[in-house]
């Protein structure tokens, strides 16, 4: 249950940091002290991490600082390399997905039960993005999404071969 809490709090710091580029917050004055503010105060970045990421103030400073945590440096070559094809934030749904579907192989926690419902609030943003690109009549995006206990998950997909 911790390894999953701390690996949402980095995901909102990283979010946090991208999502300020050209904001307010990105101003030198502030990143010390409101945007600092935001970061939380868990996760496997805390405290150096999120102190680096305080001091960021493009996209390639960021990508600098998550270099330096190989469980990040992955997540963020989607975002750097991508072809449109996926997203940071889709590389980040896909990761929390893997590590909510395996809370259910251990015992005697109360992970299975946030596991379970983070596990519905995908399910239910899959069926939205099914319904919206049937509204939109974006039939060949249908299959861009996360899906949840499925044999064809890129981590299950590593484990046939």
């Amino acid at each position: 249950m911790g390894g999953i809490l701390a690996v949402r709090a980095d995901t909102n710091a990283i979010n946090i940091t991208l999502n300020s580029f050209g904001t307010s917050l990105n101003e030198p004055a502030m990143r010390g002290s409101d945007r600092k503010a935001l970061y939380p105060a868990v996760g496997y970045l805390y405290p150096v991490g999120t102190s680096m990421l305080a001091e960021v103030s493009d996209e390639e400073g960021l990508g600098r600082v998550l270099d330096l945590f190989p469980q990040y440096a992955a997540i963020w070559s989607v975002h750097v390399n991508g072809d449109g094809q996926k997203s940071i934030d889709d590389a980040f749904y896909e990761r929390d997905v893997h590590s909510l579907e395996l809370a259910f192989e251990g015992q005697m926690h109360f992970a299975c039960f946030y596991a379970y419902v983070k596990l519905k609030e995908q399910e239910i943003r899959n069926l939205v993005w099914i319904t919206e690109c049937i509204l939109q009549q974006q039939k060949d995006e249908i299959g861009k999404f996360v899906s949840v206990f499925s044999d064809s998950a890129p981590w299950r997909m590593n484990k046939k071969k």
